[in-house]
C-alpha cells in the first residue's frame, strides 16, 4: 500500500527527532502488550493509593462493555483482578446533614503553552453526598489549592492566581465558587474579589481552558457556562465568556475529530495482533496507537482491513469520547484493560465482536480532537495517531516536526527547514511556502507525500531549502490546493525563529 523502506526511514527519523515535552517510558515495540501496563514514573510522586484508586475508577468507566457482550457489541473477558461494579459502596441516604469529605485522589486538567490542557490526579475530595456540582466544586478547590510544586512538567496552573472570595457555604459553595446543573450544562459562578489575577491573551486562554475542561470531568457534563457574581457573564482580563462552552470549543483545534466511521476494504486475512502506544513522544500533545500485524507467512498481504471511528463515551468516568477500532479476523489474546491516564489517552480496552468475528480496540479520550490512521509495512501496522500540536495540525495535514539546520551557525549560506509528519490530500501533494515577518512570501514549494488521494492517511520527511542570509521570525504554511479552484484547504501555520 506504501513504499516500505520509505515509510520505515520516515518513522525511524521522525521518532529520533521527537520534541519531548513529557518524560515517557514507552514500551519496546517488539515487546509490547497491552495487558502489560508500562512502566512509568509518576510525575506527581503520588502515595500507592492513588494508583488503586484511580484503578478503581478505570473499572467502573469501562465495566459495561468490558462484562455485557452482546451480539451487536464486543463483549470482552473482565480481568479477574477487576472489582465487581456491585462491591462499590452504596450512595448515602440524600437526608444526610452533613457531607462526610474524604481525601481521594482527583482528576483536574493543567495548562500548556499552546496545547490542550494536560490531565493529572491531585489530593482532593470526594464528597459523600455525590451531587454533581458538590463534585464540581471539589475539583476547582483541587485545583486552586494545588502546590505549584506538584504541577506536571511542562505545565502550569492559572487557577492558581484567581483571588476568590471565601464567603458562602453549604455543599454547593466553596471558596466564591457557585455550582448549578442543568442537563448537560454547569453554570459556574465565581464570587471575586480582586479579579481573575491573569493577565494577556495567552493566561486568559489558558486558565479558561484549565476551566472547562476541569467542569467537565464530572460525568453527564459536557458544557461549562462560566459568569462572575451579579453578571450574565464572565471577562477574563480582556477575554469575553458569554456562552456555554464544550472541551472542544476551547481545545485549540480548527477541526474536531471526525465521528464519521472509516472504512477500509483490504485483506482479511487471519492475524495474529500486538499493540503499543506513546504519549508526547513523537509530537507534543499527540498520542499513538499502533497494531503490529503477524500473518504467520512472508506472503500475507499487508494491507489490512479495518475500520476506526469516534463513538459516544459508554461511560464518562474516564473520558468524553472514544475511539473504536475493528479488525475482521484479528486474534489478540489480551483480555485486560490498561489504564493510561495521560492526556489525551485515558485508557485502552479489548475485546471481541462475537458477531463479526474481530478484534476490537477501544481508546478512551480526553475529547474529540483530530485524529488519523495510517497503514505502514515491514511489518504491517495500522497507526493511528491522536491530536497533536494544534496551530500544525489541520483536517488534512498534520506536522509533528518543523526544524531549521543550518550549514554554519548561521543561515548565511545553506539553511534548510526539515519537516515530517502526515497528510491526506490530493495526489499527495501538500504545498508549502514561508513567509517572513511582514507577511512577504520568501520560499515556495510543493511535495509529495507517500501515498496520494486515499481515506488512510501518508507520511512525509522532507527538506525545504530557505533563502541563504534571512534571519529572524518567520512563518511556515502548509495546505491542500482544492483541485476544483486552487483554492488553500486544510492550511497550517508554524511560526519559526530562523538564525
Amino acid at each position: 500500500m506504501s513504499d516500505e523502506r520509505r515509510d520505515d526511514e520516515i518513522i525511524g527519523r521522525a521518532l529520533s527527532r521527537a520534541i519531548e515535552t513529557i518524560d515517557v517510558n514507552q514500551t519496546p515495540f517488539e515487546r509490547s502488550r497491552i495487558a502489560s501496563a508500562p512502566a512509568r514514573r509518576s510525575i506527581f510522586g503520588l502515595w500507592q493509593i492513588a494508583t488503586a484508586a484511580a484503578a478503581v475508577v478505570l473499572a467502573l468507566a469501562i465495566g459495561s462493555w468490558l462484562t455485557r457482550p452482546t451480539e451487536g457489541q464486543p463483549g470482552v473477558a473482565a480481568s479477574p483482578t477487576t472489582p465487581a461494579a456491585s462491591a462499590s459502596a452504596p450512595a448515602p441516604s440524600a437526608t444526610a446533614s452533613a457531607v462526610v469529605a474524604t481525601s481521594v485522589p482527583t482528576w483536574v486538567y493543567f495548562a500548556r503553552d499552546g496545547l490542550p490542557p494536560v490531565g493529572a490526579f491531585v489530593s482532593g475530595y470526594a464528597p459523600t453526598i455525590a451531587s454533581q456540582g458538590a463534585h464540581i466544586s471539589e475539583r476547582l478547590s483541587a485545583l486552586r489549592d494545588h502546590a505549584s510544586g506538584q504541577v506536571p512538567s511542562g505545565a502550569s496552573n492559572p487557577m492558581s492566581l484567581v483571588a476568590t472570595n471565601a464567603g458562602g457555604g453549604g455543599a454547593q459553595t466553596s471558596m466564591g465558587i457557585t455550582l448549578s446543573t442543568q442537563g448537560d450544562l454547569a453554570t459556574v459562578e465565581f464570587d471575586l474579589v480582586p479579579g481573575w489575577g491573569v493577565r494577556g491573551a495567552a493566561q486568559s486562554q489558558a486558565l479558561l481552558q484549565q476551566l472547562v475542561y476541569t467542569i467537565t470531568e464530572e460525568p453527564g457534563i459536557r458544557r461549562a457556562l462560566i459568569t462572575e457574581k451579579g453578571k450574565p457573564q464572565a471577562i477574563i482580563d480582556q477575554l469575553v465568556v458569554d456562552k456555554p462552552l464544550t472541551r472542544e470549543d476551547v481545545s485549540g483545534y480548527t477541526a474536531r475529530g471526525s465521528v464519521d466511521p472509516l472504512q477500509i476494504g483490504g485483506a482479511s486475512s487471519p492475524a495474529k495482533l500486538t499493540t503499543n502506544y506513546s504519549v508526547d513522544s513523537l509530537a507534543p500533545g499527540l498520542a499513538r496507537f499502533v497494531i503490529t500485524f503477524d500473518y504467520g507467512t512472508s506472503s500475507a498481504s499487508n494491507d489490512p482491513q479495518f475500520s476506526a471511528g469516534l463513538i459516544p463515551a459508554t461511560n464518562e468516568t474516564t473520558g468524553k469520547a472514544e475511539l473504536e477500532i475493528t479488525i475482521p479476523n484479528g486474534s489478540d489474546t489480551t483480555t485486560t484493560a490498561t489504564q493510561v491516564d495521560r492526556s489525551p489517552l485515558r485508557w485502552i480496552a479489548v475485546g471481541k465482536s462475537n458477531s463479526i468475528r474481530a478484534q476490537v480496540y477501544r481508546l478512551g479520550l480526553d475529547d474529540q480532537r483530530p485524529w488519523r490512521a495510517m497503514v505502514l509495512s515491514n511489518p504491517t501496522r495500522i497507526v493511528i495517531d491522536i491530536g497533536g500540536l494544534p496551530r500544525a495540525v489541520s483536517d488534512r495535514i498534520a506536522v509533528y516536526r518543523a526544524q531549521v539546520f543550518a550549514a554554519t551557525p548561521a543561515c548565511s549560506t545553506t539553511c534548510d527547514l526539515e519537516l515530517s509528519g502526515a497528510a491526506r490530500v490530493f495526489e499527495a501533494n501538500v504545498v508549502w511556502r514561508v513567509k517572513d515577518g511582514a507577511g512577504k512570501v520568501i520560499a515556495n514549494g510543493h511535495f509529495l507525500t507517500s501515498l496520494g488521494t486515499s481515506a488512510v492517511w501518508g507520511t512525509f520527511d522532507t527538506s525545504i531549502q530557505l533563502p541563504s542570509g534571512f534571519t529572524g521570525n518567520a512563518t511556515l504554511e502548509l495546505y491542500e490546493a482544492s483541485p476544483k479552484d486552487g483554492s488553500e484547504q486544510g492550511l497550517v501555520q508554524i511560526p519559526l525563529m530562523i538564525r
